[in-house]
């Protein structure tokens, strides 16, 4: 299994009925292939995690790759992993106010850097956190 984080850019305005049917269709699709993860969204900027069996990940990623709704695809993280950190979403989406998701995207700026493993899983486990308390308040 393997995780990969990734930041985008829309390349036009995003609705929240465009985020919910491609929440829809991303459920649906991702749990045929075994595939888990969360979408970060803030104004025109995405970040995702994807987790799950290698080739489905990739052949996952470069198809959001080729979508003309987004640009400026960039891989922030990629490893093998044993274990889910969203087990429990074939795919789930967190709208980020601006001061949460520049936490995010302060990742994406040290791109020539390799980012520690604990300070990308100490993120994940922040978004975890959010995760689980906006589920909860539904």
């Amino acid at each position: 299994m393997i995780r990969l984080l990734y930041s985008s850019q829309a390349t036009q305005n995003i609705t929240e009925q465009d985020i919910a049917e491609i929440l829809e269709k991303s459920q649906k699709n991702n749990q045929e292939v075994g595939i888990t993860g969360v979408l970060l969204y803030g104004g025109h900027l995405f970040m995702q995690v994807l987790e799950g069996p290698e080739q489905a990940v990739l052949k996952k990623y470069i198809a959001i790759c080729e979508d003309e709704r987004n640009s400026l695809n960039k891989i922030i993280y990629i490893s093998y992993a044993d274990k889910r950190m969203f087990g429990d979403w074939s795919m789930a989406t967190i709208q980020c106010d601006q001061i949460a998701f520049q936490r995010i995207f302060d990742l994406n700026s040290r791109a020539t850097e390799t980012i520690a493993p604990e300070s990308f899983r100490e993120t994940m486990r922040d978004f975890l956190r959010r995760l689980n308390s906006a589920k909860k308040d539904h």
